[in-house]
């Protein structure tokens, strides 16, 4: 039998160069297993208010077990992990739909969602959105994720976006977000982690600007997860710093 593997993790957010807030907010719950970046957005200061409901109630819900996990339609063959994962995520969803559409300032706020929950062997990743996770194995570095976008969605049909849309813009436009709407897709999966996997968890602060050649170059550069976080922040602040910049990072080590 393979010893149990030690976790370890850091996590660090920066508002940028362009924005006069931070609407990103993040966890790094050890003790839970659970790790998560969400990136706020819409209403006069919705964004903020948006992800930290996120991050409060998904984390709120997975160490107190608030409220009853129930069976969500189309999950018919999830794990327990994704299970509660996924029912805290739309909890999560439906609070920030009411506040947005009961609060004037909050109209319209979302955010997207990006986590990691960890039990014994597995690790479930969900997402909402264009926040990310990136696993760094054997110096490779392999997206876990795929963008709700506009871009990404026509890139899936083969559709050609038409001729008045702004292809950048179409990157920034997230087509799934929580708080947009009384119910969401979230999209999941489980990986069994091995010694000295990375698991890298951001905002599209950091993807956007930073190319993964350069965000895999920093993570070998680095063991201390704290310096590491706060070198890849750097980079995306190097490139223009365009928006708030979050990530969270998460190691599997051999040993206890």
């Amino acid at each position: 039998m393979n010893p149990p593997l030690h976790i370890e993790a850091a996590g660090d957010s920066h508002v940028g160069h362009q924005r006069e807030h931070n609407e990103d907010s993040f966890a790094v719950e050890l003790d839970l297993g659970l790790f998560v970046v969400a990136d706020g957005i819409g209403g006069a200061a919705g964004g903020e208010v948006a992800s930290r409901m996120a991050v409060d109630i998904v984390r709120s819900f997975c160490k107190d077990g608030e409220g009853e996990i129930t069976q969500p339609t189309g999950y018919d063959e999830v794990t327990p992990l994704e299970l509660r994962l996924v029912s805290s995520i739309w909890r999560a969803n439906e609070r920030i739909f009411e506040v947005g559409q009961r609060d004037p300032l909050c109209y319209g706020m979302g955010t997207t969602f990006a986590g990691v929950y960890v039990d014994g062997s597995s690790a479930c990743i969900a997402h909402v959105g264009d926040s990310r996770v990136y696993r760094y194995r054997r110096r490779r570095l392999e997206r876990l994720t795929e963008d709700h976008s506009l871009w990404n969605e026509h890139l899936n049909t083969g559709e050609q976006l038409p001729d008045d849309v702004d292809p950048l813009l179409a990157r920034n436009v997230v087509t799934r977000a929580l708080g947009m709407g009384k119910t969401v897709d979230v999209a999941t999966r489980v990986e069994r982690p091995e010694a000295g996997d990375l698991l890298l968890i951001c905002s599209d602060g950091l993807s956007g600007p930073v190319p993964e050649l350069e965000i895999a170059e920093l993570l070998a550069q680095e063991s201390d997860l704290a310096a590491t976080a706060r070198s890849l922040i750097d980079r995306a602040n190097q490139h223009g710093g365009p928006d708030n910049v979050t990530c969270v990072l998460v190691r599997w080590n051999a040993g206890g």
